[in-house]
């Protein structure tokens, strides 16, 4: 396969995935306990918070999703801080993919370099996250 068709495939998912996931964020109606979200997407209640009363380190990130898609950023902070920064990340990168798709060149490529570091800062948010979230769960 020739280097650009790959780009322009590689661009093509990006812009897929993205704009997948903020339709169907768009389309579900957040939980108004912010949580459970999912489960309008028939999905199973999540097991871990079942099973201990402690939200899992990903609660109430799809009703953080459905606010954002939905214009309440604050809302959605609530909901699951990390849930913002995954929207938000997961729009840039849609819309940088666009760029890309045109310009030349993928995002991938572009920010190979900061692989460590986005690792490191994703990781630590979700961890933060999950501290704030179970601090929210327990003083409810």
């Amino acid at each position: 396969m020739q280097p650009v068709t790959q780009d322009r495939l590689v661009n093509l998912t990006f812009i897929a995935i993205a704009a997948l996931l903020v339709t169907i964020s768009a389309l579900v109606t957040p939980s108004p306990t912010g949580m459970g979200t999912h489960e309008r997407l028939g999905l199973p209640p999540c097991m871990f918070l079942k099973w201990t009363h402690i939200p899992c380190f990903s609660c109430g990130m799809t009703t953080s999703w459905a606010h954002m898609a939905h214009g309440h950023p604050w809302q959605a902070f609530k909901a699951q801080p990390m849930g913002v920064a995954l929207f938000v990340a997961t729009v840039a990168a849609g819309l940088a993919s666009l760029v890309y798709l045109f310009k030349g060149g993928t995002l991938e490529r572009r920010f190979n370099r900061y692989g460590k570091r986005a690792n490191i800062g994703f990781w630590a948010g979700l961890l933060g996250a999950w501290v704030y979230k179970i601090v929210e769960t327990c003083l409810k």
